[in-house]
């Protein structure tokens, strides 16, 4: 399975993205299943925080959708795998915090970015690929203007460029940096202390925290998927 759940103790499990191959990406399904895990996590009485990290050394680098799919409705539910993950990663009343070592391309990139602590290694690398592909990122783009200008984000996203942890940390997508090996170690640390506090507070102040700072939006997810969907429909269909 793709994705797998360790508890820690003490209030603390990790979701580790064991994607497909050296890349560690996620296909659809995989995708699917992480939002069966975020949901599942949201009904632990006993989670007082949640950490995300990769395998081997490498977050994820990226998506895989489905190939060949010539009906938008076909694309958009598709593409509402992430939008699952998404507001089931919202729909939590405990914090997040990601352990990034390695890659963390196209949706490894948006997860760090929407999480609520961000620890990378010294040594990662994030990138927007979609448009390398003719895949315009629009779902990241509903959250991603909360934390980069938006020239810097539209840069990032025509480009496809990679960036080092530090031009990342710069942009507000992570929160420190820390040796390269040391990610989830750090991570559990800060998962360790935001556990021992009380759990209805901290509750409390990540909800309103992510409301406030407008984090997810269900309208501009939709939008961008129904966009997206036509899009890519027309030009598989085209070929």
């Amino acid at each position: 399975m793709a994705i797998e759940i360790s508890a820690q103790g003490k209030g603390v499990s990790v979701i580790t993205l064991a994607g497909q191959e050296a890349n560690n990406f996620l296909y659809t399904k995989d995708l699917l299943d992480l939002a069966t895990a975020l949901t599942k996590c949201a009904s632990d009485k006993e989670l007082r925080a949640l950490v995300i990290t990769g395998r081997n050394d490498m977050f994820c680098g990226g998506r895989v959708g489905a190939k060949g799919l010539t009906r938008a409705s076909e694309v958009a539910e598709d593409l509402n795998a992430i939008l699952k993950v998404n507001a089931a990663l919202n729909a939590l009343s405990v914090p997040v915090i990601a352990a990034v070592e390695g890659k963390a391309y196209g949706f490894g990139f948006g997860m760090t970015a929407q999480v609520d602590y961000a620890v990378a290694a010294e040594n990662a690398v994030f990138s927007l690929l979609e448009m390398s592909h003719g895949l315009p990122p629009l779902i990241v783009f509903t959250y991603l203007f909360r934390f980069v200008p938006y020239k810097r984000a539209f840069e990032l996203a025509v480009t496809s460029r990679q960036i080092a942890a530090k031009e990342a940390l710069d942009a507000g997508i992570l929160t420190e940096i820390v040796p390269a090996g040391a990610a989830l170690k750090r991570a559990l640390e800060i998962a360790g202390q935001m556990a021992a506090f009380d759990p209805n507070a901290m509750g409390l102040l990540r909800r309103f925290g992510r409301q406030s700072a407008e984090l997810h939006s269900s309208h501009m997810s939709e939008h961008a998927v129904a966009l997206m969907s036509v899009m890519l429909a027309e030009r598989n269909a085209a070929h």
